[in-house]
C-alpha cells in the first residue's frame, strides 16, 4: 500500500480508476465556481447525468468512479450516520415488499 492509502499492483488500470475518481471529484469541486452546474447539481441526478457533466467538462468520469465516490464516502461517515440511513433504507423496502 502506498503512502496515501492506495493499493499499488503495478497496472494502469488503478492508475486510470483514481484519475478517473480525481475527475469525479474534480467535477463536483467546480460546481463551487459554476452557477449553471450548481443549479443542475442542486437536486439529485442520474448516473448518467453525472458523466455526461463531466464529459462536457473534459472530464472521465464511469458509473464505477461514482460507486467508489459512495463508499469512501461511507467509509468516513461516523457510524451513527449510517445506522440512520440504513434504518430509512429498511422502511422504504417494507413499503416496496408486500407480504
Amino acid at each position: 500500500m502506498s503512502s496515501n492509502g492506495l493499493m499499488e499492483w503495478g497496472s494502469d488500470h488503478c492508475t486510470l480508476l483514481f484519475m478517473s475518481l480525481q475527475d469525479l471529484d474534480t467535477l463536483l469541486q467546480q460546481r463551487h465556481n459554476e452557477q449553471d452546474l450548481a443549479q443542475q447539481l442542486s437536486e439529485p441526478v442520474s448516473v448518467e447525468t453525472l458523466i455526461q457533466l463531466g464529459r462536457e467538462r473534459g472530464l472521465s468520469i464511469t458509473e464505477d468512479d461514482v460507486i467508489s465516490a459512495q463508499l469512501r464516502e461511507d467509509s468516513d461517515a461516523p457510524s451513527a450516520e449510517l445506522q440512520k440511513r440504513m434504518a430509512d433504507e429498511s422502511r422504504r423496502l417494507r413499503h416496496f415488499i408486500q407480504g
